[in-house]
């Protein structure tokens, strides 16, 4: 395939994605997106806003908002990633094997891993943690494939990799696996030395060390040891019951979700064919080696098959296929034909591009504003049924800027934390989601549970309470429930504030004598 080709098709298959510029944050998102406000504002995650994730995210986060303070820049960081990905994961497999490897893995990665494959058109898997951690481990692995060659005992070079490979660890703890995965590369490719493991560790270090420093300067270091270690711990343990259903899990995960995803798929095929294949050349093995990092990584997180955890090994996976193909292509013109109509059959039988093709065009029609944004914000969740409704989202926002001011603090007790974003408002606690309170994680510790939790309110006395209606049943008790059953956090809400009528799915209750 000529460059010209090869660049006019990436193109169009980006092209294809534009206008996902125009969907909402998903849960997630609005979550990060808070948070990074909050470091704009100068606060720090964990002390002034509590989430689980590492502080990479919340960072990326307020750099995506400084530069561009709106909605489209989630799906629009999405895009550009997808872009980065493309172009390192061409240039590894031309690396590693030949120029035709590297166009057809960045074709096969841009086509399938497009999340409008994905219910509510991927609003809950763009610009998540494993798409950076993606695009930084890809990075990594090229920078080690082209030390590959060089002679001598110099290793320096591998820092940069380490650096990489640091990051994506600075966005989840779990991704340490891929540092692994680089070891074996450079085993195999018979640069493992202690001064390569000095390197690379030590690049490796570098960006926890600097994420450490900073939060340490504004007093957040024992919150995030406990945000995003002791309850990662326990989030994750929930869905495993010993070991033996972990191994279970991790073994068989891979299978059913190539059922799924076509990415997958071919992925694992192409991992299957470099595997058996490895014995005439051993450097096949890095990409097996890489796969099978990634699958650990996605069980380390745990068992629950949340869309997001999956998108981390979209790279390998398209490099693995484009690779795997190129072995068992050959010169018999009708073998080619029946193995590619073999996989092309798979490929549109596991993806669903009519929904490809539905949600992208619906995302244009509403680019090209042929419907309102009720009828397209509405396309985007349930209120009912799920604990993300885009549109009620929206409307808890309109609700909550028209009945207070830009110095009122709110609170909305729940998991619809892109009100707050919506609203331009402050959460008057740091817990401005509700699972760490429901689940009880460190009650009865100062700053933490519900006694924390009122703590936060009867000192910030909040203008606006929401507590969501439907969000974490039946693993957790919904919010609401939970808070109005909770006697002193009812007692506390009835004392002061009255309920009015505001948007459906939240229970919302105004100050007496406010707005």
């Amino acid at each position: 395939m000529t460059n010209r080709l090869f660049l006019a098709l990436a193109c169009v298959l980006l092209a294809v994605r534009l206008p996902s510029l125009v969907q909402p944050m998903g849960a997630d998102q609005g979550l990060y997106t808070y948070v990074g406000e909050r470091i704009l504002d100068g606060g720090f995650p964990y002390r002034d806003a509590w989430d689980q994730k590492p502080p990479a995210v919340h960072v990326a986060y307020a750099a995506m908002r400084a530069v561009w303070p709106y909605d489209s820049a989630v799906p629009g960081t999405d895009l550009l990633l997808a872009a980065v990905v493309a172009a390192l994961v061409w240039q590894l497999g031309r690396t590693l094997s030949t120029c035709g490897v590297g166009q057809g893995a960045a074709l096969i990665f841009l086509l399938l891993s497009n999340p409008s494959f994905a219910r509510l058109a991927g609003v809950s898997v763009r610009a998540q943690c494993e798409t950076f951690i993606g695009a930084a481990v890809t990075g990594a692995f090229l920078i080690l494939a082209r030390s590959r060659g060089r002679q001598g005992s110099v290793t320096w070079d591998l820092v940069p990799a380490g650096v990489l490979f640091g990051i994506a660890f600075a966005f989840k703890y779990n991704a340490a696996t891929y540092l692994l995965a680089g070891l074996v590369a450079l085993f195999l490719w018979k640069r493992l030395t202690l001064a390569a493991c000095v390197a690379l560790g030590t690049g490796f270090a570098l960006p926890a060390l600097v994420l450490a420093s900073w939060l340490a300067g504004g007093g957040a270091l024992a919150d995030m040891y406990g945000a995003t270690i002791q309850y990662n711990l326990q989030y994750s343990g929930e869905t495993y019951s010993g070991a033996l259903q972990a191994a279970i899990y991790l073994l068989t995960f891979p299978v059913r979700h190539a059922r799924v995803d076509a990415l997958w798929l071919v992925g694992g095929a192409g991992c299957a064919v470099l595997l058996v294949t490895s014995w005439h050349q051993r450097d096949r093995l890095m990409a097996v080696a890489w796969a099978a990092a990634a699958c650990l990584s996605i069980a380390i997180n745990g068992s629950r098959d949340l869309p997001q955890y999956f998108i981390q090994a979209g790279p390998v996976l398209a490099l693995a296929a484009a690779w795997g193909a190129s072995v068992v292509w050959t010169r018999r013109t009708i073998v080619n034909i029946a193995v590619t109509v073999l996989v092309v059959i798979g490929v549109w039988r596991v993806n669903e591009f009519p929904t490809l093709m539905n949600n992208t065009l619906h995302d244009a029609r509403y680019m090209s504003a042929t419907i309102s944004r009720a009828e397209h914000l509405a396309r985007y969740g349930d209120r009912l049924t799920r604990k993300y409704s885009a549109l009620a989202i929206a409307e808890l926002g309109d609700f909550m800027r028209l009945h207070s001011t830009p110095v009122d603090s709110v609170f909305v007790f729940g998991f619809s934390c892109g009100s707050y974003v919506a609203a331009d408002r402050v959460s008057a606690s740091r817990f401005f989601w509700s699972r760490p309170v429901i689940v009880g994680f460190q009650n009865g510790r100062p700053g933490y549970g519900v006694g924390g939790l009122l703590d936060d309110l009867n000192r910030t006395a909040p203008t606006i309470v929401a507590l969501q209606i439907r969000d974490w049943a039946p693993d957790v008790a919904d919010s609401q429930e939970f808070f109005m059953s909770t006697p002193e956090l009812a007692e506390w809400l009835r004392r002061s504030y009255v309920r009015v009528e505001g948007p459906e799915g939240f229970d919302v209750w105004i100050k007496r004598g406010g707005a």
